[in-house]
C-alpha cells in the first residue's frame, strides 16, 4: 500500500495573515493617541498610511496563496481567507473614503447662507480669509445638500440663544466668542471649536442668530481647517445641530420664559418651515 504525500504549505498564506495581523492594532493604537492629543497629524496619517498598505500587502499575498492553493493542492486556505478578512476590514474606512469624494460635492465650509455666511473672526486665518463660495459651489451644496438652509423659529431672540447655547456646550464645541442679542444689537453669534469623530480634525463653527419681526432667524456655518473635502462631515454638524435645536424648542413660547401658561394655539417651531431665504446683512 502506497503512502499519502503530505499536503505542502504554501509559503504566502502565512505570510498574508503575519501581513494582516499588523494593521489592525497600528489603527487603533493611532486612533486612541489621537482622541488623547498625543499624536500630531502628521505622524498619525503616516501611521494610518502604513496600516492600510500592510493591509494591501496582504491581500496581494492572500491572493499568490489562493493561486498555490488551486493550482498545486498546496494547504494554507484557511490562513487566506482570515488574512483577507482582516485586511478589508482595515480598508474599508480607506473605501469609505474614497467613494465619498467621488460622491459628494468637492466642499470643505458649508454654511445655511451662501450668499451673507456668518463670519469667523477668531479662527485661523486659513478659515477667516476664505473667500465666498462661488456660483459652483452654491449649486453644488444646493445639489447635495438641500435641507442646509436658514432656520427660523417664531420666538424671541434671547429665548434661542440661551438654547443654541445650551446645545453647544452639550456637544462638546469650545466656544471661542460669543454676543447674545439684545434690544441694543438685533444680531447675535457663538463662534466655536468641534473636531472630526474619526480622525479628531479641528472644525471651525459659527451660528449667527438675528430678531426680527416674526420671531428669530437661525444661520450656521462649519468649516474644516485641514482638506479641500469634508466628505459630508460638515452639512452632518448643521443637520445634526438643528435636529437638537428643534427638540430643545419643541413645543416652547416665549411665556414659558416667564413662567406664564402656553398658549395651546401657539405653534411649535418644528411645525414650521425652515426659512430658505437670504438673512439681513451680515452683523460680524
Amino acid at each position: 500500500m502506497s503512502a499519502r504525500p503530505s499536503q505542502r504549505l504554501t509559503r504566502s498564506a502565512p505570510w498574508a495573515l503575519r501581513f494582516a495581523s499588523l494593521p489592525i492594532p497600528l489603527v487603533v493604537l493611532a486612533a486612541l493617541l489621537r482622541h488623547l492629543g498625543l499624536i500630531e497629524l502628521s505622524p498619525f496619517f503616516v501611521t494610518l498610511a502604513l496600516a492600510w498598505a500592510l493591509a494591501g500587502a496582504a491581500l496581494v499575498l492572500s491572493a499568490l496563496a489562493f493561486r498555490s492553493i488551486w493550482v498545486n493542492g498546496d494547504a494554507g486556505l484557511r490562513d487566506a481567507l482570515v488574512a483577507v478578512f482582516m485586511a478589508l476590514v482595515v480598508l474599508a474606512l480607506p473605501a469609505a473614503i474614497v467613494f465619498d469624494m467621488f460622491r459628494l460635492p468637492r466642499l470643505a465650509d458649508v454654511s445655511t447662507d451662501g450668499t451673507d455666511p456668518p463670519l469667523f473672526t477668531v479662527a485661523p486665518e486659513t478659515v477667516t480669509m476664505r473667500p465666498l463660495p462661488g456660483a459652483a459651489a452654491k449649486m453644488a451644496q444646493g445639489a447635495a445638500y438641500p435641507d442646509i438652509v436658514p432656520r427660523h423659529y417664531p420666538l424671541s431672540p434671547e429665548r434661542v440663544f440661551q438654547s443654541v447655547s445650551s446645545i453647544v456646550a452639550q456637544k462638546g464645541w469650545r466656544v471661542t466668542d460669543s454676543r447674545a442679542p439684545d434690544t441694543d444689537n438685533e444680531v447675535g453669534w457663538i463662534e466655536a471649536e468641534a473636531s472630526t469623530l474619526v480622525f479628531v480634525l479641528p472644525v471651525d463653527i459659527v451660528i449667527r442668530v438675528i430678531g426680527d419681526e416674526d420671531g428669530t432667524l437661525i444661520d450656521i456655518r462649519s468649516a474644516s481647517r485641514i482638506g479641500a473635502h469634508d466628505l459630508g462631515d460638515n452639512a452632518a454638524r448643521i443637520r445634526d445641530f438643528f435636529a437638537s435645536l428643534d427638540a430643545a424648542l419643541q413645543g416652547v413660547t416665549d411665556d414659558d420664559m416667564a413662567g406664564d401658561d402656553t398658549d395651546s394655539d401657539t405653534p411649535a417651531p418644528s411645525d414650521l418651515p425652515p426659512l430658505p431665504v437670504p438673512a439681513p446683512v451680515n452683523g460680524r
